[in-house]
C-alpha cells in the first residue's frame, strides 16, 4: 500500500535505535505507518498541508486546460493521511472526543478533494489520450499512477483505432 515516496514528520515516543523521545524525524509513509502502530511514534498530522496542497492543484487545474504537474508523491501523502485518520478515528484516538471530531472532520474534507483531484486529472487524462495518445512529453507531467491510465488508455486507443503510435 505504501510506497516510501511520502515523507512523514513523526515524533518519537519511546528510544528506538538511536532515536530519543520527543525526537522529531522524517520518514517513508510505510515506516511511519509501521512504528505508529507499534506505538513508538506520533504521527504529525500534516493534514491541513496536505489538503492546502489538494486546494492549490485545484485552481490551477480548473484554470489550465492541459494537463500540468503535481508534486512528486502528493497521491501517497493524501493517502497515508487518509490512512492515518481513518485509524484514528475508529480508534478513538486518546479519548478526546473533540480531538477526533476534528480529525473526522479533516478526514471527510480530505476524501471529498482527494477524489475531485482524481476525477478531474482522470478526464484531464481521457482528453489528452484522445488528443495526444502516446507522446513522451506528456509522461513527464503525470504521477506514476497517472503514467500507467495515460499509457494503458492510449494502448487501447490506439488498438482500436488501428493505429501503431497515435
Amino acid at each position: 500500500m505504501f510506497t516510501g515516496k511520502a515523507i512523514i514528520p513523526v515524533r518519537v515516543l519511546k528510544p528506538f535505535g538511536n532515536w530519543k523521545e520527543g525526537d522529531m524525524i522524517l520518514l517513508e509513509d510505510w515506516k511511519a505507518k509501521e512504528l505508529w502502530e507499534m506505538g513508538i511514534v506520533e504521527i504529525i498530522d500534516e493534514t491541513d498541508s496536505v489538503i492546502g496542497e489538494i486546494d492549490r492543484i485545484l485552481n490551477e487545474e480548473r484554470k489550465n486546460a492541459p494537463l500540468s504537474a503535481i508534486p512528486e508523491g502528493l497521491y501517497e501523502k493524501a493517502e497515508f493521511y487518509i490512512y492515518y485518520l481513518e485509524r484514528y478515528v475508529k480508534t478513538g484516538g486518546e479519548g478526546n472526543i473533540d480531538v477526533v471530531h476534528t480529525k473526522l472532520m479533516k478526514l471527510k474534507n480530505l476524501k471529498k478533494k482527494y477524489r475531485l483531484l482524481k476525477e478531474i486529472r482522470f478526464n484531464k487524462i481521457l482528453e489528452t489520450v484522445k488528443l495526444r495518445p502516446n507522446r513522451m512529453e506528456i509522461l513527464s507531467r503525470l504521477a506514476p499512477q497517472e503514467r500507467r491510465i495515460y499509457l494503458e488508455i492510449s494502448r487501447i486507443r490506439n488498438e482500436w483505432m488501428g493505429e501503431e503510435n497515435g
